[in-house]
């Protein structure tokens, strides 16, 4: 069910949220023409990260002790189908919709990355996170202040596991529909960067960059991301869930309104943005005549 939809209602204009992409069932909800873009990892990268961060919920996970130990024997841990386990393996191919292909060919891979490149506009890549904002910053005409953001949902560098290059090769394997769909999606980045322009999009970096780092001066206390520990206001804190602390930011005291609407939209972590969101989309009714807003779609 789609909160706020009816099949005879209007149909919404932006759909951004964490979901498992069944493109006819967005087709139901979402206009004709409208545009498609996703973002993929580094599949070595996302997996140490599930492992560190699905660990409680992942049944192949929880069962080993540590990420070597998982991967010097997978499938001694992991088990098809068992709830929570599509974290485990090949979680990019998992978010975009796809199935396992009944044939491990390269073809019926081809194939099934050759019908998501039909469907999605752009896919961006979170190691080039700033260029990827430039590309949809003018793919849809938007303004440099719609797409300059602080880095969010970003672990302390200390809990990072420093993968061995057998382990990452290890990974590598375990997830190999991730990395043939990884490396598809970065073929067809770096060829929409050379159709724009290294030197336009160098340019274009810069300016997020600065822009960037003239509103951490302006809105951050400390400069830039902080333990939960160090947030003292819970509107701006961070969901912890996994076992590494999930850093956050805190405001500068003092800050003028204007300012402070500003900075406090750059530092809300997702789930509270997005029970903001909720709540300007879904007015709850006024008390008296029980009229309300109309919602915003």
């Amino acid at each position: 069910r789609v909160k706020g939809w009816h099949p005879k209602g209007r149909l919404f204009d932006i759909l951004c949220h964490h979901m498992r992409f069944n493109l006819p069932e967005v087709q139901r909800v979402m206009p004709p023409d409208s545009f498609y873009f996703s973002i993929v990892r580094d599949p070595v990268a996302l997996a140490e990260s599930a492992f560190s961060y699905y660990r409680g919920v992942a049944p192949a996970f929880r069962r080993a002790g540590t990420l070597p130990e998982f991967l010097a024997s997978p499938h001694h841990f992991y088990q098809p189908g068992e709830r929570g386990n599509h974290y485990a393996r090949n979680l990019l191919w998992f978010d975009f919709g796809l199935d396992p292909p009944v044939s491990q060919s390269s073809a019926a891979i081809k194939a099934a990355l050759e019908e998501l490149e039909h469907v999605f506009h752009l896919v961006l890549l979170t190691e080039y996170m700033d260029e990827s904002l430039v590309l949809l910053r003018h793919a849809l005409c938007w303004t440099l202040d719609d797409v300059v953001a602080f880095h969010h949902n970003q672990r302390s560098p200390e809990s990072v596991y420093m993968l061995e290059p057998s382990n990452a090769a290890r990974l590598r394997a375990w997830n190999y529909l991730d990395w043939h769909l990884y490396a598809h999606f970065n073929r067809t980045f770096w060829a929409r960067v050379e159709h724009f322009g290294y030197a336009h999009m160098a340019q274009e970096t810069a300016k997020l960059r600065k822009r960037r780092a003239e509103l951490m001066q302006r809105c951050l206390q400390g400069g830039g991301p902080l333990e939960p520990r160090h947030i003292a206001d819970e509107r701006i804190r961070p969901f912890q869930f996994g076992q590494a602390p999930i850093l956050g930011y805190a405001l500068r005291p003092g800050l003028a309104p204007k300012d402070q609407e500003v900075c406090e939209r750059m530092v809300i972590p997702e789930l509270q943005y997005k029970d903001l969101l909720d709540a300007k989309q879904f007015p709850a009714p006024l008390q008296g005549n029980g009229s309300q807003p109309r919602p915003v779609r």
